[in-house]
């Protein structure tokens, strides 16, 4: 599928009403049988919740208002818009409840759960919606290529049936032409992302309270973040990315600096600058936040 000018997508999602749900006309009420009609001790229907209106781009917590057009031409897998087909086919699966195929477009361990908890991750909405800007540049380095997509998420959250909306990124990776990378090894695949709420907006995860004096947010070269909690009493920490924690690593003996090892993670750095590895993954230079 061919993304749209100016690559935003609105994916919107449709359904039918069962047949005993369908409106009759009040001059065809009173031809019923008297078994039909309404009964006056019928609980009362509840509330249709109100249309979601979502941010539009420009607004806050909207998509930036691109300016630039984009091309129309039609695009290869391996370019920055093929990215964004990816992002595109990811958000769709998501909204039509085809969560096992969404789960595979994240690279092996980038999702940092199994496919069974990610899919249980989505009983909590009601509706479930996004939509999708236009990609940055590719990024390439060491025969490994990365780029960044803009996404905002928009739904409404089953318990009370709360709107919510988010905005961040989506970003995927792939491996460049080289030797000894496989077909699947060159696909784009989503290797991480940082949508959050925006202020008062709805949170659709119980998110703790991070304490901010044990704790070290870093910027990564592949354009994602992470989030380190340091629990110097046990020696370990707790490895977040886009609100999810993916390990807990414990401390290892190193020359100098840090280091923090678990089932094929690894967290090592000195002072504001740290390298992480995920399983089966290239290492990624990180820098703190301040």
């Amino acid at each position: 599928m061919r993304l749209s000018l100016p690559l935003l997508l609105t994916l919107a999602a449709c359904s039918s009403q069962p047949a005993e749900n369908v409106a009759v006309p009040a001059k065809d009420v009173a031809e019923l049988p008297d078994e039909a009609a309404p009964s006056p001790t019928s609980p009362p229907v509840a509330a249709t919740p109100a249309p979601l209106n979502p941010a539009a781009p420009g607004e806050p917590g909207g998509l930036d208002n691109y300016t630039t057009p984009i091309s129309e031409a039609p695009f290869t897998e391996d370019s920055a818009q093929g990215a964004a087909n990816v992002v595109q086919t990811y958000y769709a699966l998501l909204e039509q409840g085809k969560y096992g195929q969404a789960y595979r477009l994240w690279e092996p361990g980038a999702a940092g759960t199994d496919a069974g908890a990610f899919a249980a991750s989505f009983a909590r909405y009601s509706e479930f919606h996004a939509n999708i800007g236009a990609p940055g540049r590719i990024d390439a380095g060491a025969g490994q290529r990365y780029v960044t997509v803009p996404v905002q998420v928009y739904g409404r959250l089953k318990q009370g049936a709360r709107p919510f909306n988010m905005r961040g990124s989506v970003t995927l990776h792939r491996a460049g032409d080289i030797d000894g990378a496989t077909a699947e090894q060159r696909r784009w695949r989503i290797r991480s992302t940082d949508i959050k709420p925006g202020p008062g907006e709805a949170t659709p995860s119980s998110v703790p309270t991070e304490d901010n004096r044990s704790t070290a947010r870093y910027r990564c070269m592949d354009g994602s973040r992470l989030v380190a909690r340091f629990d110097p009493d046990n020696d370990r920490v707790t490895i977040s990315r886009g609100g999810t924690a993916l390990a807990t690593l414990r401390g290892q003996r190193v020359a100098s600096g840090i280091g923090y090892t678990a089932k094929g993670y690894e967290l090592r750095g000195k002072g504001d600058d740290m390298t992480f590895t995920a399983p089966g993954q290239p290492p990624i230079a990180c820098t703190v936040i301040r």
